[in-house]
């Protein structure tokens, strides 16, 4: 089977939380308050963004502004091309919202498939969280198991709580932070980074095992 790479934005791809950045530019104090709910677990994150960003007032403009000084991880498109020419695809899987994410993908001149959640418009400056991608029985704004292809094995690459489900069915891990931790107290395979500098030595022996084979390899024959 080809392999996918899942790629979660906010603390992996885009070392900050652009929805945090968001919400703390353009919303009342108010969002900490039920980002506390949240992570106590009281909420789900569906129900915590949906609350949270009927709390932001500020034009798109306004928004998109906020995110010009933010910076993506400096090996993030060098581990995307390596993974491309390694015959592996590769999206991003986010339980943020695709204002920031494609508007900081596009400024950096990277296009992939993206599933998140959106920011939707109500008019006066005011926004609607929409979850065109949730699940019936997951609580995230985004079902991140849902959004990977059944067809591939797929590596996940990501930093916290919202992939926690997803870890536990891929079929292995490339985990910063939180989800490295969680990881290890689960005995879920997966291998500690700080970033993608380090992601890009999990791909080494893809190519190199690429470059003596043009075949697809499956992610057995790549750790083998």
């Amino acid at each position: 089977m080809q392999l996918h790479f899942a790629l979660d934005f906010d603390g992996t791809i885009s070392p900050i939380d652009t929805t945090d950045l968001l919400l703390a530019t353009f919303a009342d104090g108010r969002w900490e308050e039920i980002e506390e709910d949240w992570r106590a677990g009281r909420i789900g994150s569906r129900e915590c963004l949906s609350r949270q960003v009927a709390l932001l007032q500020a034009p798109r403009a306004a928004l998109c502004a906020a995110l010009a000084d933010v910076r993506l991880d400096p090996h993030f498109t060098a581990f995307v091309t390596r993974a491309w020419l390694c015959g592996a695809t590769v999206s991003v899987v986010s339980d943020g919202f695709d204002l920031a994410i494609i508007h900081l993908l596009h400024a950096n001149g990277i296009d992939l498939p993206v599933t998140s959640n959106r920011l939707v418009e109500t008019g006066a400056g005011r926004w609607q969280a929409a979850f065109s991608n949730r699940g019936e029985q997951c609580p995230s704004g985004t079902c991140k198991c849902a959004a990977v292809p059944a067809d591939r094995r797929v590596v996940l690459v990501g930093d916290g709580r919202s992939d926690f489900c997803l870890a536990r069915r891929a079929d292995f891990v490339l985990a910063k932070g939180e989800l490295a931790a969680f990881c290890a107290a689960e005995g879920i395979a997966h291998q500690a980074i700080s970033g993608f500098a380090d992601a890009l030595t999990f791909l080494e022996p893809l190519r190199a095992r690429r470059a003596a084979s043009p075949s697809r390899l499956t992610l057995e024959e790549v750790h083998a």
